[in-house]
């Protein structure tokens, strides 16, 4: 209805808790989590941040599977017989300045403007936008199979995130059976504020180590208000992609870039430009 188009999303402000080692999915519940009694001190007597250790994590519980929807999807309008397709919001453009929207995803989606974040037209994402379907695969001339599952990666970042549809989402009155636009977003969001893990840190060479610290300690920096919570939390996802933060959107994965065991039409590459200092 027309008027879905004149209300803008507000996302739930919330504290992250990490999930179970065994996944990455953002369809896990969260709230707080406990931290060291004692957080390590910053330069000259810094040491490496916490890392979460295995037994922090909450067991995971999985999402129920959404209903059937009762609207058709002929309205998705794929444009190629056989390439997963996304939502024009979600586009890769060849120039920054033509993104759709703008979003440095180390800040809350509320923070993501419509059109260019210079212009006075830039606004808030609406629910209707934030409902739509994010990706889907075309399937014959009228309609297409809507992904209900999506898997993000990132360039040279050990990390996946998989996304489902939420059973609780605030763009929609009712669950829908596919991964919206909104789930993906707030889906990357929550998972880029996971806590590392151990031994994913440990994996790291002295190079990388030192590229998550000085990453780690320019966050720290750009968020005074929260400083004594993010130092107690360590590092986070977030910290893996330094300055690289920008949303310039998704893309379908090259068949050499898809992970073990996945399906190749529900993964997509994370497409990120360099924040301005």
């Amino acid at each position: 209805m027309e008027y879905h188009s004149r209300k803008s999303v507000r996302f739930v402000s919330f504290s992250p808790r990490t999930p179970s080692p065994e996944s990455s999915n953002t369809s896990e519940s969260w709230g707080s989590s406990p931290g060291p009694s004692t957080p390590p001190p910053l330069s000259p007597t810094y040491s490496s941040p916490r890392v979460a250790r295995h037994n922090e994590y909450p067991t995971w519980q999985g999402m129920p599977q959404s209903p059937t929807s009762p609207h058709g999807y002929s309205t998705f309008s794929p444009t190629a017989a056989d390439v997963p397709q996304v939502d024009q919001l979600l586009e890769v453009h060849p120039s920054p300045a033509d993104l759709s929207l703008f979003w440095d995803i180390s800040t809350h989606p509320e923070n993501i403007r419509v059109g260019n974040t210079h212009s006075p037209t830039a606004r808030e994402l609406t629910q209707f936008e934030a409902s739509r379907c994010a990706a889907w695969i075309p399937s014959g001339k009228r309609n297409s199979l809507p992904l209900q599952t999506v898997v993000l990666i990132f360039p040279g970042v050990p990390l996946e995130v998989e996304v489902i549809p939420s059973a609780n989402a605030q763009w929609s009155d009712r669950p829908l059976p596919y991964v919206t636009v909104g789930d993906l977003l707030y889906g990357l969001y929550k998972s880029l504020r996971i806590s590392i893990h151990q031994d994913d840190y440990e994996r790291l060479s002295v190079s990388e180590r030192e590229a998550l610290r000085l990453a780690f300690e320019a966050r720290l920096q750009r968020d005074p208000e929260h400083h004594a919570q993010n130092l107690e939390r360590g590092f986070r996802r977030i910290d893996y992609l330094g300055d690289m933060r920008i949303f310039l959107g998704i893309r379908p994965a090259c068949h050499d870039e898809i992970p073990p065991a996945r399906r190749g039409e529900e993964v997509f590459m994370v497409e990120l430009g360099c924040a301005p200092e």
